[in-house]
């Protein structure tokens, strides 16, 4: 399998007046096909669903997930030519390249009453 993404901006805004776009990643398996759809794999989850076994994309890469998540989106930022698209490509890739938190403590004060 050679997987790469496919990028899709979509229009989900409701009103004229404030339109707005959302950015679609589309895993695709360009050994399958060179055209979208018939190449469809899975879509790039957010960081939750890398981390986490529930999305398609983690059930197919399993503990290899998030590096090629990192690999995948590091190339079509480099291809990618439009403002919109690299903005989101570059929030997902700070989402992957921060650390989660893990152990928050907590400390408890007694109440005078």
């Amino acid at each position: 399998m050679k997987p790469r993404l496919y990028l899709l901006k979509r229009d989900v805004g409701r009103s004229f007046y404030n339109p707005k776009t959302e950015v679609v990643f589309v895993v695709v398996d360009s050994d399958i096909s060179r055209d979208y759809p018939l190449n469809f794999v899975c879509v790039l989850p957010l960081y939750q669903g890398l981390a986490s076994g529930h999305s398609a994309f983690r059930k197919l890469f399993g503990e290899d997930s998030v590096p090629l998540a990192k690999k995948l989106l590091s190339k079509a930022l480099a291809k990618e030519s439009d403002l919109e698209i690299k903005t989101e490509i570059v929030k997902r890739l700070k989402l992957l390249n921060t650390k989660p938190v893990t152990n928050i403590k907590i400390s408890v004060l007694p109440c005078d009453n």
